[in-house]
């Protein structure tokens, strides 16, 4: 008989690999190719080597929520869910008042001359610096969204500078009419918060 070799035949036993002691067949753990879940972190694992599923593993796969391991099956994880949905309340929060602010700095629109002003941080610190001065230079010309010039006097000024507040009252509003109706979703990440807004340049011209 060849060396390596024996006439015993291996037993075909699922999950165990057959060792041949030189006496006789030894019968191992063997769940290589299979997946498994950390019941601490629910990382997923391929097994690669012979022997017994590591400790603190499952062939279970976890729910597909926060969950976490009770000794036997996966259960819902309340404290991580509502931290979880705290972290995406917070989130989408932080993406709607990315929302109104980009917004109110899309154009603001006078319309007794029917155009519209740049409403820029800069712009606006401009505005501002004009309404300071006891009267504005005479024949001042501005340069607005469309690339045309128009004379600025004051009562343009002024019915832009109320535009400007009418306008962000109205996105504020807008924003926690937002924030209340995304607290309520299910999902806040799926929420959409594109509408309601004031109508910026870029808007109107494309329309």
């Amino acid at each position: 008989m060849p060396a390596n070799s024996t006439e015993k035949r291996p037993e075909n036993r699922p999950h165990f690999a057959a060792q041949f002691d030189g006496e006789d067949w030894q019968y191992v753990p063997d769940y290589r190719g299979e997946i498994y879940y950390s019941t601490q972190t629910g990382e997923q694992i391929v097994i690669s080597e012979i022997g017994a599923i590591p400790k603190d593993f499952t062939a279970q796969k976890p729910l597909n929520e926060p969950c976490s391991w009770d000794g036997q099956k996966w259960v819902k994880d309340e404290e991580k869910l509502t931290a979880l949905l705290a972290e995406q309340r917070a989130e989408m929060w932080e993406c709607i008042k990315q929302k109104r602010h980009n917004n109110l700095r899309g154009g603001v629109y006078v319309k007794s001359i029917g155009k519209w002003f740049h409403s820029n941080d800069e712009s606006r610190q401009q505005y501002t610096f004009l309404r300071t001065l006891d009267a504005l230079p005479p024949n001042l010309m501005w340069k607005t969204m469309d690339n045309s010039f128009v004379q600025v006097t004051k009562a343009v000024l002024d019915e832009l500078s109320l535009q400007l507040v009418l306008d962000e009252q109205a996105d504020f509003t807008n924003a926690e009419r937002h924030k209340t109706l995304m607290e309520q979703a299910e999902n806040p990440l799926d929420y959409d918060f594109s509408d309601g807004w004031t109508d910026t340049f870029s808007e109107v011209i494309n329309e």
